[in-house]
């Protein structure tokens, strides 16, 4: 009996020291470039179910270097599950207290309260410094509230932190352009639009842009008050 209960106790040793070599090498494959370069094929290649999935699965492994390529694929199905992946790695880069917080400022900015998102979003920044996702959404506030100029710094701020943030760059567009400086403003959004290209309200403010700046060039001056957008 004590021989049989060693025997046993010897097995499951061996397959609880298997079970956990095999996750380890799961996981370590799940960082290698090739295994998110497969889930990159699979996100371009598959059917609907299985972009989902490896939409999903990239998202999970913050692997915004393939969603990147994925958001310029000419599939609509493709691009659009790149976008949402993409920015749930964005959203949920500074943990789940940061998320929270901007989910409250959301809320606080969907009822109109400007005022209290502004608040929350000011302790948010403070808070966590490195979140370019809270500067992106203080700037986008901030612009609501008519304060270009501090919205385009916040959205500068976001840019240092992620050179990729399609949003803070068409949030400084849009700034430049309420601010009247057009050549700036268009060369900003073509560049959000070299990171997003199907970016239908992108394309928009830079046909904007570019009607307003064939109709006032550089040399001419425009009335900044008036409504550029």
């Amino acid at each position: 009996m004590k021989r049989f209960l060693r025997l046993l106790l010897r097995g499951v040793c061996v397959i609880g020291v298997a079970l956990c070599f095999a996750f380890l090498i799961t996981h370590w494959i799940r960082q290698t470039t090739w295994y998110r370069e497969r889930v990159y094929q699979l996100l371009v290649t598959g059917d609907q179910h299985q972009k989902l999935r490896a939409a999903s699965v990239l998202a999970d492994m913050g692997a915004e270097a393939q969603l990147l390529r994925a958001l310029k694929d000419g599939d609509a199905a493709t691009h659009e599950m790149a976008r949402r992946a993409l920015e749930h790695v964005w959203f949920n880069a500074a943990g789940r207290a940061a998320y929270d917080l901007m989910q409250a400022a959301y809320h606080t900015e969907e009822r109109g309260d400007l005022k209290e998102a502004l608040q929350i979003l000011d302790g948010l920044v403070a808070k966590y410094p490195h979140y370019a996702e809270g500067w992106n959404r203080r700037g986008s506030v901030l612009w609501q509230m008519g304060e270009f100029r501090k919205s385009m710094a916040d959205c500068e701020r976001a840019l240092r932190l992620n050179p990729n943030h399609y949003g803070a760059l068409q949030g400084k567009g849009v700034c430049l352009l309420k601010l009247g400086e057009l050549p700036e403003a268009c060369r900003t959004l073509r560049a959000a639009l070299k990171i997003s290209p199907h970016n239908t309200s992108m394309r928009e403010s830079l046909k904007r842009c570019e009607e307003l700046l064939r109709t006032f060039p550089p040399t001419e001056k425009i009335d900044k008050g008036s409504d550029l957008i």
